[in-house]
């Protein structure tokens, strides 16, 4: 974990700073006003005053006042024109109120606005997790309905927070927005265009090399757009250092897609999935309720042996697992204290060993965070579908699209983690003719064609169920899984 990462603080290279703002010099724009909303030592000020000899009024905003001496005497150290304004604010860009004298300049000339920086490119969850408070109060910025709030996809980027919110604040002046950000935030802004109602045009991506400039391994770049008119939907990606085009992503009619030359090619797989792709169990405590199976019985995550009733076991395969074309054993099982999410779990005494066990573990298990465990000792993701007997299933992790054939183990249906989708079929006939056509070249080069290969999780529930199926494979004898 880098120093700093409690606020999100990475001081921009000056090389890439300049590398950045001489690009941005040659596209016959002259701002009058930049804004730097995350300022640190003012690296990317000072590359802007060099390559915009037209700025005259430089607005930060810095968080830490420690950087402010730093800046200052870079400011004396580069002899910048007296007649420049400069104004270093010592705020929370999530609250800071940008100044009346700003927005009235920008109202009544033809002054041009360039927001460049480095936003923090880490996401709420983290920066909770090491003790730092530099993050927005808490709120649905996607408008995510309920069960998707609380199974965490509301956890948010924060630069992508800051961006949508200058944009949104910014957007209807004349000028530029460049900000160095992951690759998904600037995936999302484009996805969610619509949403935020953003005021932008010819946006672009420009990869870098993030383990030279930052010594980390994240897909990320330098991302660009026109601010004041609603314009393309459509993001080109460039490489930084050479500007040679990679791909385009973005939206085509209603569909969003990852790569506009090869979905024109496999968009005729484009449609709705016909059966129900569902996520595998959530506990959120692992080292309790996943048991390896040893020649000594059943240990858990502590190293304890474990005795629990037979009928409360089932194998479990984590995503891991699922390179393998076909899955016919483990090695790992879990604890089921439910078959549906309403069951009530104090009737789990019924099984002696098992309440024990589970008595003895309630402090860890008490302390699991997440809302969706309603009850004590209750999980999530598990249902009628659960115990079918077939399940074709997807890591939503791997880049490389493999779907996996999971067969009973022990006489008892294999139970998927939480970082697999998957359905479920009674006929072995019908899982594998799914299967086997879902692994074919087409299904591939389809699913990454509107998957983004760089995302934590490229293959979710959305991606999957866009892939359209034959008829021939919807010949099937139980229904109750056809949406």
């Amino acid at each position: 974990m880098r120093k700093g990462l409690e606020l999100g603080d990475f001081q921009t290279p000056p090389d890439l700073t300049d590398r950045i703002c001489k690009l941005l010099s040659c596209r016959e724009f002259e701002p009058q006003i930049l804004i730097e909303p995350t300022c640190g030592t003012g690296n990317f000020v000072f590359s802007a005053l060099k390559h915009f000899p037209s700025i005259k009024w430089v607005y930060c905003v810095e968080l830490q006042e420690k950087y402010r001496d730093i800046f200052f005497q870079k400011v004396k150290e580069a002899n910048i024109p007296s007649s420049t304004k400069i104004e270093f604010h010592v705020d929370n860009i999530f609250t800071h109120r940008f100044s009346e004298e700003l927005k009235s300049l920008l109202k009544d000339s033809n002054s041009q606005i360039l927001i460049l920086g480095n936003p923090p490119w880490v996401t709420n969850s983290e920066i909770a997790r090491a003790g730092g408070t530099n993050v927005p109060e808490k709120s649905n910025i996607k408008k995510l309905n309920g069960i998707e709030a609380l199974t965490g996809k509301s956890n948010f980027d924060i630069a992508e927070y800051i961006i949508v919110r200058l944009l949104q604040e910014f957007g209807s002046f004349n000028g530029k927005i460049a900000m160095l950000c992951k690759q998904s935030t600037a995936i999302n802004i484009i996805k969610y265009l619509h949403r935020f109602k953003l005021r932008i045009s010819r946006p672009q991506f420009f990869l870098i090399d993030s383990k030279k400039e930052f010594g980390i391994s994240v897909s990320s770049g330098l991302f660009v757009a026109d601010l004041g008119k609603k314009g393309d939907k459509i993001c080109e990606i460039r490489s930084l250092y050479d500007g040679k085009l990679i791909r385009r992503f973005g939206w085509l009619d209603s569909k969003f897609v990852s790569d506009f030359d090869l979905y024109g090619k496999y968009n005729f797989l484009e449609g709705k999935f016909p059966y129900e792709w569902r996520q595998g169990v959530k506990h959120d405590a692992s080292k309790i309720l996943v048991l390896e199976k040893t020649a000594d019985g059943f240990l858990n995550g502590y190293g304890e042996k474990v005795e629990v009733e037979e009928e409360v076991l089932y194998p479990f395969i984590k995503g891991s697992r699922l390179r393998e074309h076909e899955v016919f054993e483990t090695n790992h099982y879990i604890i089921l204290t439910q078959r549906h999410p309403e069951d009530d779990t104090d009737t789990l005494v019924r099984y002696p060993k098992l309440w024990n066990y589970l008595k003895t573990h309630a402090e860890a298990l008490d302390r699991r965070r997440s809302r969706v465990f309603k009850k004590r000792f209750s999980i999530f993701g598990i249902g009628d579908y659960a115990f079918r007997p077939y399940k074709v299933a997807i890591s939503g992790f791997y880049k490389d699209p493999i779907f996996s054939l999971i067969h009973p183990i022990d006489g008892k249906p294999a139970i998927p983690d939480d970082t697999v989708y998957y359905v479920s079929f009674d006929s072995y006939e019908t899982a594998y003719k799914l299967w086997k056509w879902l692994n074919s070249e087409d299904i591939k080069n389809f699913l990454k064609s509107i998957a983004f290969l760089d995302s934590k999780r490229p293959f979710t529930k959305e991606i999957l169920n866009r892939i359209r199926a034959p008829e021939q494979l919807l010949d099937v004898p139980f229904q109750m899984e056809l949406l």
